[in-house]
Formats: C-alpha cells, structure tokens, sequence
C-alpha cells in the first residue's frame, strides 16, 4: 500500500459557511421547541407535566450543546451571509 504524499485539502470556507448557518438553523428550531413544551407544560398536571418538562430538558441541552459548537467556530470561517 502507498502512503499519500498530498494531503487532503481544507474545507472550502463556503462548505464552513454552510455549515455554520445550518447550526444557527438548528439552534433557532430548539428555542421555537422549548417555548412549545413550555406551554403545553404550563396547562398540564402531575406525570404529563413532568415528561413535557423532561423533553424541554433534553431539548435545553441540544440547544446548549450547538450553542458551544458556535462559540467555538472559528472566526475565520465566518463570512457575511446574504440571508436571502
């Protein structure tokens, strides 16, 4: 077998861009689905109330979770994004 002697090219800071705005997509959706849960917690009792707020706690750690992948982005990656 041989070794390869070029190594594998950086990602394109386009596919980076992408990316990024993907997880800020992602995280949008995880608040838009905590204020879900929260109000249908708020008009539910007893074990239902309880699951509806232990959704909400996985959903506030995947939110958390992208969170710390954004704060850890490299600046250099970032590029303006036309939103539309």
């Amino acid at each position: 077998m041989t070794k390869k002697l070029v190594p594998d090219p950086p990602i394109s800071p386009d596919l980076l861009t992408l990316l990024e705005c993907r997880i800020a997509h992602a995280v949008e959706l995880l608040r838009c689905a905590t204020a879900t849960t929260v109000e249908s917690a708020d008009n539910l009792q007893g074990p239902q109330r309880h699951l509806a707020l232990a959704g909400m706690h996985l959903i506030t750690q995947a939110h958390q979770a992208l969170d710390r992948v954004l704060d850890q982005w490299p600046a250099s990656a970032s590029l303006a994004v036309d939103p539309g």
